[in-house]
């Protein structure tokens, strides 16, 4: 039989039939390999992400700061001593001299103030453990105050409706922080009692839950929301517990 007259394949490789793998292993002069193509690729990659980052940073760095809207309670720095307008009974020495420091004139009495029959009157701060606590101002049909921030109407269940009472929070103890949010907040007309966690006002404006963390010489002004039987709203009282039971807050009338 007459040999092959097929010559081999310049690249083929010795004792390798033609077209099996390998045969074009070798490529065109002055080319790049397949490992070097995605070589590159990949440090493009990398390139392109890095100077994505770095452009988005100071893309934010750039943009104006928005300042917030006017929903949170306000706090600020106040000279007023805790507890000025405290019924107090020093017992000890109190300034250099040794002269007993002279309790504020008050009308109220230590041994009841606080009660459902002699609530602290409006007007008169009160310190409770680490806290001071102030009536400012009640609003006692609160459903138009609170549409307008909702934007749509809040209805209270049939027969009650919404309040919403101001409080200021100074914390007293210069070594730590208080949260006022940490502060149980009711109201009760002697018998029954509504809490703020109960009540279905919706977003309330300047909530005192949203105070976050004050230290002593801060002041947190802002507002506490409660659903009330109708009949009661105008005779309810602020309440909050205090070491051996509630304590009440006379409300304006």
């Amino acid at each position: 039989m007459p040999a092959s007259s097929t010559s081999p394949h310049p690249n083929a490789l010795p004792g390798q039939p033609l077209g099996a793998p390998g045969a074009h292993a070798t490529p065109p002069e002055g080319g790049l390999g397949a490992g070097a193509v995605t070589a590159i690729a990949v440090v493009t990659l990398l390139i392109g992400i890095v100077i994505g980052f770095f452009a988005g940073r100071a893309s934010e760095a750039d943009e104006p700061t928005v300042a917030p809207p006017l929903t949170s309670p306000t706090t600020t720095a106040t000279t007023r001593p805790p507890g000025d307008t405290i019924p107090q009974t020093p017992s000890v020495p109190q300034t250099p001299s040794g002269d007993l420091d002279t309790p504020p004139s008050t009308d109220l009495d230590p041994t009841t103030i606080g009660t459902p029959d002699d609530p602290i009157p409006f007007g008169q701060a009160y310190v409770l453990g680490l806290y001071e606590i102030e009536v400012l101002a009640v609003e006692r049909d609160a459903s138009s105050t609170l549409a307008d921030f909702n934007g749509i109407a809040i209805d209270a269940p049939l027969g009650r409706q919404h309040m919403i009472v101001e409080v200021a929070v100074r914390f007293t103890d210069a070594s730590g922080v208080g949260n006022p949010a940490a502060i149980p907040l009711f109201v009760s007309d002697g018998t029954g009692t509504w809490n703020d966690y109960d009540a279905s006002c919706g977003a309330v404006p300047r909530s005192i839950l949203g105070a976050g963390f004050i230290e002593q010489g801060d002041e947190a002004v802002g507002n506490a929301c409660f659903t009330v039987p109708s009949e009661v709203a105008d005779v309810v009282m602020l309440g909050t517990e205090g070491f051996s039971g509630p304590v009440y807050f006379a409300l304006p009338d």
